[in-house]
């Protein structure tokens, strides 16, 4: 009887393990593709960079200073699942993986700028691009950790998913604003820089120092 009770636990355990050794192995790779963004930004001209960067911090000082719109938010972000809702596994993962307001922010552009050839106001679609993004990961995070997740390990593993999939598709948002921002180059510089980060960590920690 207790062989039948400690097993469940005993999986239930590893698979925690196994999570943690995931996200140990993960937060690496999310640094490495962050600084991949981070230069492929600073390749752009600088009122596209700036006008990015200006719209990070005016969501993040809207969010500390004045209102956290975490209602409005979740209102508007449902409609992601019922536009989804055909596709069930894309609908169950797709409220944490897509924003909604750069869904609107693409077609706003796709109409002005490739139907109506309005190509002057490209840098609000970059300013709006990191406004609603910032929303979009700051609300993820604050809605898994109050509302589904109660464990660290649980919160971290799911959290550090989300971000690196966001990464990606507000990669591909700033190609289409961009045609020279590269996707490839994110990941590989991502995936190059989290490798020498990890082998930094793992060897500093494991490998004694040779004197």
């Amino acid at each position: 009887m207790q062989e039948k009770l400690s097993s469940p636990n005993s999986s239930k355990k590893l698979f925690q393990f196994v999570k943690l050794i995931c996200i140990i192995g993960i937060f690496p790779v999310i640094i490495g593709f962050i600084r991949g963004l981070i230069f492929e930004i600073a390749k752009l001209e600088p009122l596209f960079s700036k006008s990015l960067y200006w719209g990070i911090v005016s969501y993040l000082l809207l969010h500390i200073f004045l209102i956290e719109p975490l209602k409005f938010y979740k209102r508007t972000q449902r409609f992601i699942q019922v536009i989804f809702g055909f596709f069930s596994p894309l609908f169950k993962v797709s409220y944490y993986i897509i924003p909604f307001w750069i869904i609107i922010l693409i077609v706003i552009y796709l109409i002005f700028n490739k139907i109506l050839k309005f190509e002057q106001g490209t840098f609000l679609f970059f300013f709006f691009s990191g406004f609603f993004f910032s929303m979009h990961i700051v609300c993820v995070a604050k809605i898994l950790k109050v509302d589904e997740l109660r464990k660290i390990i649980d919160y971290l593993f799911i959290i550090f998913v989300v971000i690196i999939i966001n990464i990606f598709f507000f990669s591909f948002n700033l190609k289409l604003y961009h045609s020279e921002f590269s996707v490839v180059e994110v990941g590989r510089q991502g995936i190059d820089s989290g490798l020498k980060l990890a082998e930094a960590v793992f060897n500093q920690l494991f490998v004694p120092e040779v004197k």
